[in-house]
């Protein structure tokens, strides 16, 4: 239960860093929501995408609105919002 309680902490207090590719975030993120679920933890997509979305850097901001006004995030996937990022992010790179 404490192993438990302390994932949960990190689950919410995880945020993408300045430097970090939506990759490896996105490799973050799964690695603790599924040591939560190997404690037992009941955790849906929804809750997951919901904080991704919240936890991305401000340059993803645009890509944020346009997902939240276009998509319907209680059956949108992790799988999809992982790919919907990974390509913004190609778009990104490439024209810097």
């Amino acid at each position: 239960m404490v192993k438990l309680q302390s994932l949960r902490r990190e689950f919410e207090t995880l945020s993408m860093q300045s430097n970090e590719s939506v990759q490896d975030f996105l490799s973050r993120t799964k690695a603790v929501v599924n040591r939560m679920k190997s404690y037992g933890e009941n955790i849906n997509d929804g809750t997951v995408v919901a904080k991704i979305l919240r936890s991305l850097t401000p340059r993803f901001d645009h890509v944020v609105a346009a997902i939240e006004e276009s998509k319907d995030l209680s059956v949108f996937t992790v799988a999809e919002l992982m790919g919907s990022l990974q390509a913004h992010e190609d778009r990104l790179n490439r024209s810097q």
